[in-house]
């Protein structure tokens, strides 16, 4: 079976960045900056509480995935068309959501807010489908890295510094402010010429049965499917935690906050961009393995803060560890991801099945912790989970090594491939 794509390889790096940087920057405002800034106005904790329902439409990406796969519209390319169309309801629903006074017409910007909320996440599968379209093995990575370190840098602005600039920017200015920074992905978008597919007979036809296809990848990828419903543990059980602990051993709030969320967002940024020279010096599966090991690393240090010593360094020391790993095992997982999806026609719906498996499992996992920290403590949680990500590591080792020896390369086994 062929599959040819029309490719230059003069890739849009700036609008992918673009792009991925818009994703987050309104999450993170609604999450964090929203909340701070609400509060501030005398809003009811029950009612901010509220904000959190606008976000629900992203547990809902892997039903709208297939919807994009199988439909093109109008507008010239199959994701670029999808794109223009969120891109634009993006920026529109920010600059309504600005207009509405917060005071008198809450329950308005939080329906404002959940509806941009579901274009953002059309938005996130139409540009992940689009990645798995537009680049190859050797350039897959690169895409990953620009992903993540896009979303973390939209995490900065719209959790942080549009907090700190509201006194001059306020309700209004804020939301206008987001949405041209939006605005600016979407003139990139519509300049962007996205490249024809062509596809073979056979390779169209298996379209027609996306249900079908869903379920021999799974049966295809059983193993890879049991390692992503694991190695978020590693990742969220110690994490999860850190917050609540930080509180319970007397660190102010606004503390709290920049270590997490300005500090953390920063190092992260580094360590998703250096995971492409990690993924060429050592290749998939090793780095997979090796940013599972920083994770165990990370936990470890994370047990004497669970003790009480809660100094500066200590903090500081486990959270830079904790960002050194986790946004790289989302670079390195996420270019496994687009290796199996690329070769499909239904590139967004398999590369959103993949992460919304392990995001939905990440989050449980955070939550089962919180629980059971609560009746066990929060050492012995971290402590376990310190040394269930060192076997983790090893559980990768031989899965990966003894699937990538077994199976040829093939449309949806590409992932073992270094």
């Amino acid at each position: 079976m062929k599959f040819n794509l029309g490719l230059s390889r003069q890739y849009p790096w700036s609008m992918l960045a673009s792009t991925y940087i818009t994703q987050y920057i309104g999450v993170a405002f609604i999450l964090s900056a929203a909340v701070a800034i609400l509060r501030q106005q005398g809003v009811a904790l029950d009612k901010l509480a509220l904000l959190n329902l606008a976000v629900l439409p992203l547990m809902g990406k892997v039903f709208y995935a297939p919807l994009i796969d199988k439909f093109r519209l109008s507008l010239q390319g199959k994701y670029r068309s999808w794109l223009i169309i969120a891109q634009a309801c993006m920026t529109g629903l920010l600059v309504i959501a600005g207009m509405l006074d917060f005071q008198q017409e809450f329950t308005g910007i939080l329906i404002t807010l959940a509806v941009y909320v579901f274009f953002m996440s059309i938005q996130d599968v139409a540009i992940d489908g689009l990645s798995c379209k537009l680049f190859d093995i050797e350039t897959r990575k690169l895409a990953s890295s620009v992903q993540f370190s896009g979303n973390l840098l939209g995490n900065i602005i719209g959790g942080g510094l549009i907090l700190m600039f509201y006194p001059w920017l306020e309700w209004q200015g804020s939301l206008w402010l987001l949405a041209a920074l939006t605005s600016i992905a979407l003139v990139q978008i519509i300049a962007f010429k996205e490249p024809a597919e062509v596809l073979d007979y056979q390779h169209t036809r298996s379209s027609q049965f996306l249900w079908r296809d869903i379920k021999v990848f799974i049966k295809q990828q059983k193993h890879w499917f049991v390692i992503m419903a694991l190695y978020p543990i590693g990742s969220t059980c110690g994490f999860a935690l850190l917050n609540p602990l930080l509180v319970d051993h007397g660190w102010a709030l606004d503390e709290i906050g920049f270590v997490m969320k300005i500090y953390g967002s920063i190092i992260g940024l580094f360590s998703a961009l250096l995971a492409t020279p990690l993924i060429s010096r050592i290749g998939r599966i090793n780095a997979l393995i090796c940013v599972i090991l920083i994770q165990a690393v990370a936990l470890l240090l994370m047990v004497p803060l669970t003790f009480g010593f809660t100094g500066k360094l200590m903090v500081y020391g486990a959270i830079t560890v904790h960002f050194i790993g986790f946004p790289a095992l989302l670079v390195v997982s996420s270019t496994m991801f687009m290796d199996k999806a690329a070769h499909s026609a239904n590139k967004a719906t398999l590369f959103t099945l993949q992460f919304s498996f392990a995001s939905l499992l990440g989050f449980l996992y955070s939550s089962l912790s919180m629980m059971l920290a609560k009746h066990i403590g929060y050492s012995t949680i971290v402590s376990l989970g310190a040394m269930f990500t060192f076997g983790l590591a090893f559980f990768v080792y031989l899965i990966l090594k003894r699937t990538a020896k077994k199976a040829p390369i093939s449309p949806l086994n590409l992932a073992p491939t270094d």
